[in-house]
């Protein structure tokens, strides 16, 4: 089964990701300013990752006269044995993660280096 395509993201106004692989859940806006992938892996355990990137175009501060590309990301990484838990506590504990973090204060914490 496949994600839906397009993938939207909540940005104002809202961003259309389109699937740009047909085999990999690779998804990206028109004009590459965000891409999307959604991986899974299969070992002892069970991962998945969701990446969301950012890129922009910012003048070099070695170079004012140039400009270069940046980048920045998020990720999500869901690891879990093969058994042991359904599905359901597998998404549960994703969802307490990801209500636990979209907390504005601890985000910035975070970013300025908190621990």
């Amino acid at each position: 089964m496949a994600l839906a395509d397009p993938q939207v993201l909540p940005t104002t106004p809202a961003t259309d990701l389109d699937r740009v692989s047909t085999a990999l859940g690779r998804f990206a806006s028109d004009d590459t300013k965000y891409e999307l992938s959604v991986d899974h892996s299969r070992g002892n355990r069970l991962r998945h990752v969701v990446k969301l990137v950012n890129r922009k175009i910012a003048t070099d501060p070695m170079l004012p006269s140039q400009n270069r590309e940046y980048t920045q990301s998020v990720h999500i990484v869901i690891d879990h044995p093969i058994q042991g838990f359904s599905a359901t506590e597998i998404t549960d504990l994703a969802e307490v993660f990801t209500d636990f973090v979209s907390d504005p204060a601890l985000l910035a914490a975070v970013v300025q280096g908190q621990a």
